[in-house]
């Protein structure tokens, strides 16, 4: 085993030359990742291997489903969190047979994955400790790789900034780019805004794994602006469930960080989807938009994502930007519900409120002021008597709650 040892004392020249010498040594076929679960480099195997490697290596990427499982059964956690290897049972609703994994560290971060199939046999002491000798080797195998990878990233934000800002110096070059990752301008682009109450660089790398590690749509670029991360996803051109999509993909991920790492956005907002990179800047606006709203109205927009679904909130900025719409004054129903509240420690007020923003609905409206019906029916006669509106009126309705989104 300590002749196995030396074999990796040397200069590989490729990551299939570093992973056959591994499985040489170890007699199993094995896999090398990086940190997001891409397949690197992979030996050889026989017929006997399991449906989970052959659609690793068919795809390229660990199938979604095989790392849910794997961080739902703490293997993920385990492997992140220190250099020992770890032994994963069968699991033959994945497809996946017996694995020994280690991961791949500089310090703390999280370089890459070493995987084992254990077809037939099981890997001695003095195994798993030449897989870690294995695993120290390659950390200078993808440190480079690592390397490149960031400073690729760091061009396609650059990329992403020039067309959310419109300072765009040469389309022509960043159309190359934006191909260079598969970016066609026949495809939907969206851009997805998360917010958080802290962004840490650790926080980003946890959120933008998870991300990347979805299977649900493309993810091309990512980046951090302050405790705002800022998604550039595309869909398949043509895609008619672009919505059911980009909603699946969402909410997904907002249960993943919160499963796995115990994190929660302050706000989530989706841009309109587009099938020109022009557009990408709108889209992104948008996105910021939805951020803004939902932050100033969350009652109003609870439940919603996208910069179409915020209906007559779009309009309220430019109205409060203007003095010739202040100028029209606001229905003289609400100060004289405010002055009637004000004498009598009523609540007539927000039960008009409550009543406008749930359309009417007497049983969501009783809940969200935490009354009965009858009280609420009670309520909204008062109301009439007092300010003689007409609630069954769609343009009063719409016109007061307008007023209310104002004030």
């Amino acid at each position: 085993m300590q002749d196995h040892a030396q074999m990796f004392n040397r200069p590989f020249d490729s990551l299939e030359e570093f992973v056959d010498t591994i499985s040489e040594c170890l007699q199993c076929p094995v896999t090398l990742e990086d940190a997001n679960h891409y397949l690197l480099a992979y030996s050889s195997h026989d017929d006997q291997t399991d449906a989970a490697r052959i659609a690793t290596i068919i795809g390229r990427r660990v199938p979604e489903k095989v790392i849910n499982r794997f961080w739902k059964e703490g293997v993920i956690p385990a492997l992140n969190q220190s250099n020992e290897p770890v032994i994963i049972s069968e699991m033959t609703e994945i497809g996946l047979g017996r694995r020994v994994a280690v991961s791949i560290r500089k310090n703390e971060e999280v370089l890459g994955y070493i995987w084992v199939s254990e077809s037939g046999r099981t890997l001695s002491k003095d195994e798993l400790e030449l897989l870690k000798t294995a695993a120290s080797k390659a950390k200078n195998e993808l440190l480079q790789l690592n390397m490149q990878r960031k400073r690729k990233e760091r061009n396609y934000q650059n990329v992403l900034w020039q067309l959310m800002t419109g300072d765009v110096h040469d389309y022509t070059e960043m159309k190359q780019d934006l191909q260079a990752i598969g970016m066609h301008p026949k495809m939907g682009f969206s851009v997805m805004i998360m917010r958080f109450p802290k962004l840490s660089e650790t926080l980003y790398r946890q959120i933008t794994y998870a991300a990347k590690t979805s299977q649900k749509i493309t993810l091309f670029i990512t980046a951090q602006d302050g405790d705002q991360i800022i998604f550039l996803t595309g869909l398949p051109a043509k895609d008619k469930g672009s919505q059911q999509a980009l909603t699946a993909f969402s909410s997904t991920l907002q249960a993943q960080i919160a499963e796995r790492f115990s994190i929660i956005p302050a706000a989530l907002g989706w841009g309109s989807v587009y099938h020109d990179y022009d557009y990408i800047k709108k889209s992104y606006e948008e996105a910021q938009k939805v951020i803004q709203l939902k932050q100033a109205f969350p009652k109003e927009t609870e439940g919603l994502l996208f910069f179409h679904e915020l209906g007559v909130l779009r309009y309220v900025e430019f109205f409060q930007r203007h003095k010739a719409a202040a100028a029209v004054g606001k229905h003289p129903a609400l100060a004289i519900l405010q002055h009637y509240d004000k004498r009598h420690r009523t609540e007539l007020f927000a039960t008009l409120r409550a009543f406008l923003l749930t359309d009417g609905n007497m049983n969501e409206a009783a809940s969200l002021l935490h009354v009965h019906v009858n009280t609420l029916n009670y309520r909204l006669k008062r109301i009439k008597e007092l300010t003689e509106i007409d609630l069954k009126n769609p343009i009063q309705k719409l016109g007061l709650y307008f007023d209310l989104l104002l004030d």
